[in-house]
Parts: C-alpha cells; sequence; structure tokens
C-alpha cells in the first residue's frame, strides 16, 4: 500500500494558469444577470399588473362614454320631437306677442312723414313675416306721377323695403291711383 505516486512537477510543459480573477468576473457577471433578471421578473409583475388593470378601467371607461353617447342621441332625439310638437304652439305664441307689442302709431306716422301733402292712403292691408317684419299693401291716390315718385323716395329715406309699384290707374277727376308693396321693418 505504499504505492507512490508521482507528482508532475514540470511546469515547463503545463504551466500554472492563474484563472482567478476570471472565475471572479464570471461570478460577478452571473451575479449581475441573476440580479437584472430578478429585477427584470419584479417590474414585468409589478407594471404588468397594474398595465391589465389600466386596461381594464380604460374599457370601463369606454363603455361609459357609449353610453352616455347613447343617453344623449336619445335626449337629443325627445328634444327635437317635443320642439317639432310644440313650435306650432310657440310660433302661434310668439305671433300674438310680435302683433300685440308692434307700434302702430309708429308704422302711420312714418306713412305719414312720407306722403306728399297732395296724395293720400286709399287702402292698406298689412301682414306679418316670420322675421318680424311687416309686409303692406296699400293703394295710393296721387296729383301726379311727380307726386308718387316723391312718395317713393320719402319711403326709401324712412327705411321702407322692398317698394313695388304697380297697377297704375287714373280714376274720373284724373287722380293717379297706384298699388303700391312694401316691408316695414320695426326696430325692438
Amino acid at each position: 500500500m505504499n504505492e507512490r505516486v508521482a507528482l508532475n512537477l514540470n511546469l515547463a510543459t503545463k504551466p500554472r494558469r492563474n484563472r482567478r480573477l476570471y472565475a471572479a468576473l464570471a461570478r460577478a457577471l452571473g451575479v449581475l444577470l441573476a440580479v437584472l433578471a430578478a429585477l427584470s421578473v419584479f417590474v414585468v409583475l409589478k407594471y404588468g399588473g397594474e398595465s391589465a388593470r389600466l386596461r381594464a378601467e380604460i374599457a370601463g371607461k369606454q363603455r361609459l362614454q357609449g353610453e352616455v353617447q347613447r343617453e344623449e342621441k336619445r335626449l337629443m332625439a325627445d328634444i327635437d320631437k317635443v320642439e317639432r310638437l310644440s313650435r306650432t304652439r310657440v310660433d302661434l305664441v310668439n305671433g300674438i306677442i310680435m302683433k300685440k307689442t308692434f307700434l302702430w302709431t309708429a308704422l302711420f306716422s312714418e306713412l305719414e312723414k312720407a306722403l306728399p301733402g297732395s296724395s293720400y292712403i286709399t287702402s292698406l292691408s298689412p301682414g306679418f313675416t316670420a322675421d318680424g317684419a311687416i309686409t303692406i299693401q296699400m293703394r295710393v291716390t296721387s296729383r301726379s306721377l311727380d307726386d308718387l315718385l316723391a312718395l317713393i323716395d320719402n319711403l326709401v329715406a324712412q327705411g321702407f323695403k322692398h317698394i313695388k309699384p304697380s297697377g297704375e290707374f287714373r280714376n274720373e277727376d284724373g287722380r293717379l291711383i297706384t298699388e303700391i308693396s312694401l316691408t316695414y321693418e320695426r326696430s325692438l
């Protein structure tokens, strides 16, 4: 049992290499990789859960937004329906209010200012328009064409619009009778 083992101490044929530095670097790199892997797993777990929660919250908000939009459309349809149903009543009431608040004396005063001294109105037919103006059909008796032109110029100066003379004829006294249509826009 006394065998002897021969030691090979010839360092020239098998030099001994110092690998401690490389081993330490490999271990440090392994530890760094393990730490980075653990950190990656931590980030994925932490923010992955939060991301899923946020996606679920966004989906809930989108559902709620869709419900609100549907409700808004329904309410707008209801408003339009009620508006259509009450439009005639509202227009009727507005027309009554407009007719009640109209100052007829102001209209007649404006017409009187526009009439030349030798002309007079023989008939007057007013009518209200939807925008609050008054259309007037009137028959004017004038002494001559110059008086009629003076009346039209005075009506324009008083602010009457859309003045259209029509249907001129002379009566048995020789006076000029003219049908005139015009628009009077009152100031509120």
